[in-house]
């Protein structure tokens, strides 16, 4: 149970990261990633349920054998390979959000840009300048990068940890867990409640955008209900 849980804890937060950083770049540009939107979105978070599933597979088989009193070294190398995707889901994570970071501020998109507005975010300007960053975007960033790092740093830890196998140093180095393994991750998780994207990144004004198709809505008006008579200038029933 201990070693599901301490798999399966921050993958939740990590699906929750890429999720928030896939809205960032629809509301302050899709033209500055490489990846649209929707795309981005259902690429890391399906990755990071594949390590889950994996991870979560090995490390129950390996604690099967514990208990039977067998080799745990099927169920480790499972493990293993659930830690490399993330791993490698995570480095691709970084690489492409440091990239749109970079596009962005100076101002070199991939493609033509989109002109809708969402939260704080400034629409584009008649002469095709970039939208403005908000200051919920800006604080969600740098929320996100705190966070990212120290998640980072927690799975390389995970997979220096698990490639020693149980009876490494590293595993039975408790310290090391305490430093590389819990703290990155509670660090992080106060990042994203301090930095919270409920608040830093709620829609205000008329138009929504469409986080994963990136197409911008306005709010209709509802239907009429009452019209008004041309008589008296009162309002009377159009539904009889």
């Amino acid at each position: 149970m201990q070693i599901c849980c301490t798999i399966i804890a921050p993958s939740f937060m990590a699906a929750g990261m890429f999720f928030i950083l896939g809205m960032i770049v629809t509301r302050i540009g899709p033209e500055y990633s490489r990846l649209r939107p929707k795309v981005f979105s259902i690429t890391f978070i399906t990755l990071d349920a594949l390590s889950l599933v994996i991870q979560a597979l090995g490390g129950g088989t390996a604690s099967a054998a514990f208990q039977k009193g067998k080799s745990a070294t099927k169920g480790t190398h499972i493990m293993v390979t659930g830690i490399f995707i993330q791993l490698f889901a995570i480095t691709l994570y970084l690489s492409t959000a440091l990239e749109f970071v970079i596009r962005y501020f100076r101002d070199k998109p991939l493609r033509p840009r989109a002109t809708a507005v969402v939260g704080d975010a400034e629409a584009t300007s008649p002469n095709g300048h970039r939208k403005r960053m908000g200051r919920g975007e800006r604080l969600m960033l740098v929320g996100l990068a705190i966070a990212t790092l120290f998640l980072y740093i927690r799975t390389i830890y995970r997979t220096i940890e698990l490639l020693g196998g149980w009876q490494g140093a590293v595993i039975h180095n408790q310290a090391a867990f305490d430093c590389l393994d819990a703290m990155p991750v509670i660090i992080a998780l106060v990042t994203l409640n301090v930095l919270h994207p409920g608040r830093l990144l709620s829609t205000t004004g008329d138009t929504i955008l469409d986080v994963h198709s990136g197409i911008s809505n306005e709010k209709q008006d509802p239907p009429m209900h009452q019209v008004s008579d041309s008589t008296n200038g009162s309002p009377t029933s159009d539904l009889k």
